[in-house]
Parts: C-alpha cells; structure tokens; sequence
C-alpha cells in the first residue's frame, strides 16, 4: 500500500490504494471522500487568499483549494451533497512565557491559523457544505490521514516540546 505525502501547497484529487497524509500547525486541509466512487481529496494550504493576487488556483491558498476543489467535481461528475467533508488544522504553535502573546509579533502568528480555520468555516458555509469531521486551532500540530480505500480518517494531534531559551551573556 503506497501512501502519498502532501507538503504545505501540495494538493490531491483522485483515487488512491493508500493513505494521503500532511501534517498541520497553522495551515489547514479540506479533506473528501466520495465512498461510491472512492474519491478522496485532501489539501494542505498555508493562508486564505494570495497576497498578490497573481495566481488565482494556487493551492498554496485556500482561495485556490476551493477553486480546484470544484473544477475537479465536476470533472468526475459528482456533486458536493455526495462527499464526507472535513476541516483540519489552523493551530497555533508560536508560544511565549506564560503562554502569552504579548508582542504584536506573536500575536499576528497566532492570528495566522485563526484566519485560515475562519476561511475555510466561511467557505464551507457560503457553499452550504456539512462539516462532517472537524478539528480546528488550538495549540498543537496535527498529523492527518485518509485512507484511499475506506475513506476512514485519523488525526492525532501532538506537541511541540520547546526548551525555554536563555540569552548569553557576552
């Protein structure tokens, strides 16, 4: 069984006899499974919409996810109502002592996983979509997984242990 591994921007529409995995900190994955046609898509992308506005199906956004999202539906004939639809990702890693953002730095950081989860909910609702499995923000990564055959999904969820810092004296 072969598994296909998806990168930030990478994107995947299709069938597949193996697992689709990504791991998420504040990006976010749309994930589908059409279970008749086995069908599975999973994407991985890494802010709403392209600053630039200079590649419109960029899957790197989540504009550009929707996007491709729809095209590839309609090119196998399928409708949105048929498909299991989830939402993962938008967490938080960025952490200072006490668990406080207290610079602007840091809190834009955090602000950045809010807004991608915020995107996809908005998507989903503007399309009137069911969010069927979902496991948005909060502070930690999480590795996601589809499985090509049955369309079961596992997310398990993990933190990052960091060290504090301590500054040197020179």
């Amino acid at each position: 069984m072969s598994q296909i591994f998806l990168r930030p921007g990478d994107y995947f529409f299709g069938q597949h006899e193996g697992q689709v995995t990504t791991l998420l900190g504040s990006c976010v994955a749309i994930i589908l499974w059409h279970p008749r046609w086995r069908l599975l898509a999973m994407s991985h992308y890494l802010l709403p919409s392209d600053p630039t506005a200079q590649a419109p199906h960029d899957t790197r956004y989540g504009e550009g996810v929707f996007q491709r999202i729809h095209a590839d539906m309609l090119r196998h004939g399928t409708r949105p109502a048929e498909y299991r639809k989830g939402i993962f990702g938008g967490g938080s890693l960025i952490t200072t002592p006490n668990n406080n953002a207290t610079t602007s730095n840091s809190s834009a950081a955090r602000r950045v996983g809010r807004n991608n989860a915020d995107f996809a909910r908005q998507q989903f609702s503007l399309r009137n979509w069911s969010i069927d499995l979902c496991d948005l923000n909060g502070d930690h990564y999480r590795r996601l997984n589809i499985d090509g055959v049955n369309g079961s999904v596992q997310c398990q969820r993990n933190r990052v242990q960091i060290s504090p810092i301590k500054r040197l004296r020179p």
